[in-house]
């Protein structure tokens, strides 16, 4: 049978430097050299550790000599108990809200991206930073009635819990807990549980100059919480350094994104941050290859010009809701095989670009969650055009208009809980906070497409999603309630 699948490598990285008077970024290609790491994937392990932060450590405790670098998944997990937290998944998803906003431009095609990916390194900084940077970061990443140590605890507990092979089940949705309708049109469907199929790999990486005094208290954290690798590079062959970050990059997303730094690094950029994160998954109801066609997609209204879309077709028992409301929002799920994660597709009436930036404007993460739960497995025909979506995007923007003014500073950026600047008086902060998505929904497999295609046709759908204008994309890993992915596709072509 064909089955539609989609595929979403996400590479962020955050660039510290130690300011120099004239430190730019040098652009030039070079060839990776031979480099081994092998990605996070989900591993069983839950091993539960005692954590304990404590105030600063002193000059002596810091690291000049090259930490042993970790590779491999097995290495790298988060050794905390995996565990679910309401709040924490609250956080990122309002985060993804306000982030989102930010980044809208008049004429993107997308503006797609992994709101997990970005916490998770706002995290990483946040664990490093101290006085005015640490009170910027907890403001916007830090639970209300949660302290900043409790906070880095629990995120590690979720984010354990995400890459476990059996994750804590957090769901809610009353769509869960039904049946579809009986219909003799839902015969063909397949009525015992698809293999696992569904591949999440996250990696984070700390690639830091060999001689920085790191500080050993926020290697071991980045380590234990985070699963980070870390890995001294050498400034002086800024090249290979480059290549070797490539290499890692390349290795967790599957060989999806190969050059994520397009040049050698600068010899001021003291540490790279880096978080990967790789998605694939076959949907649980599969669209049918035989009834996609061309159509036209309105980017502007049904009433404005249009371009020609390979649009795909499906019919079936999703999880299905409308507002009545004056938003006039359709949302429809379209859930993964393994169960764990689902893409929801949201929709205002009569959409279009400005009727998406209005239902931007509006949404939070409690109407979100209000709407999916309030969603019932309904007779549904959904149409969807096939996509392969690229993004770069620097952050620095969006971070200041979150807040996070003082990172960006070499005047006032204060990460002293992750390097010790005493000796020199230097300060390093952030230059650049580099984003890149490949977004595809391909198909693959030959078997058993006539007689779905006849189902398609048969069925008469109570619901319809039809993406033939602009909507919004949101990823979510159900059982932790973590957004893996976000954002408007104005431009599916």
């Amino acid at each position: 049978m064909k089955h539609f699948q989609m595929i979403v490598p996400f590479l962020l990285w955050v660039v510290l430097l130690v300011p120099l008077v004239h430190g730019q970024w040098n652009r030039y290609y070079t060839q990776s050299p031979p480099a081994r790491f092998t990605p996070m994937v989900r591993s069983a392990q839950r091993v539960a550790l005692r954590h304990s932060f404590e105030t600063a450590p002193t000059a002596a405790q810091t690291v000049r000599q090259a930490a042993p670098p970790t590779t491999g998944y097995a290495a790298n997990s988060p050794s905390l108990t995996p565990d679910n937290d309401v709040k924490i998944a609250q956080v990122v998803v309002d985060f993804m809200m306000r982030i989102s906003r930010t980044l809208a431009q008049r004429q993107s095609r997308t503006e797609l991206f992994s709101p997990l990916s970005i916490v998770t390194v706002a995290n990483l900084l946040f664990l490093g930073s101290s006085g005015t940077t640490h009170e910027e970061f907890g403001k916007v990443l830090t639970p209300s009635t949660m302290n900043w140590k409790r906070m880095h605890q629990r995120y590690g507990n979720v984010l354990a819990n995400l890459m476990s092979p059996e994750p804590i089940d957090a769901r809610r949705d009353q769509w869960r807990r039904q049946t579809c309708p009986r219909d003799e049109d839902y015969e063909d469907e397949q009525s015992t549980p698809a293999a696992k199929s569904q591949v999440i790999r996250i990696a984070n990486g700390i690639f830091y100059q060999k001689d920085l005094p790191m500080r050993q208290q926020y290697v071991m954290l980045a380590r234990s919480l985070y699963g980070a690798m870390v890995q001294p590079i050498d400034p002086q062959n800024s090249g290979a350094s480059a290549a070797l970050i490539n290499k890692w990059v390349s290795d967790v997303t599957a060989g999806k994104i190969r050059n994520m730094i397009e040049g050698s690094l600068s010899p001021s950029s003291s540490v790279v941050i880096a978080n990967a994160l790789y998605f694939k998954g076959k949907w649980k109801t599969q669209f049918e290859p035989l009834v996609t066609r061309d159509a036209p997609f309105f980017p502007d209204g049904l009433d404005k010009p249009s371009y020609r879309v390979k649009m795909m077709s499906l019919s079936g028992c999703l999880p299905f809701y409308r507002t009545r409301d004056a938003l006039d929002v359709s949302i429809v799920g379209l859930p993964y095989r393994d169960d764990s994660s689902t893409m929801y597709l949201i929709q205002p009436a009569n959409s279009s670009r400005t009727a998406i930036r209005r239902l931007q404007a509006s949404l939070t993460g409690k109407m979100l969650d209000s709407w999916i739960g309030q969603m019932k497995l309904q007779s549904t025909s959904v149409r969807l055009p096939k996509m392969h979506l690229r993004n770069s995007v620097d952050l620095l923007q969006s971070f200041q208009k979150l807040g996070f003014n003082s990172i960006l500073s070499p005047a006032k950026s204060d990460l002293s809980n992750m390097i010790d600047g005493g000796a020199n008086g230097q300060k390093p902060y952030v230059n650049q906070i580099l984003h890149k998505l490949d977004l595809s929904i391909d198909e693959e497999g030959t078997e058993g497409a006539a007689a779905t295609s006849a189902l398609v046709d048969r069925i008469g759908s109570q619901r319809q999603f039809n993406g033939n204008a602009p909507f919004l994309i949101y990823l979510r890993h159900d059982a932790t309630e973590l957004p893996l992915f976000y954002g408007p596709i104005f431009d599916p072509r």
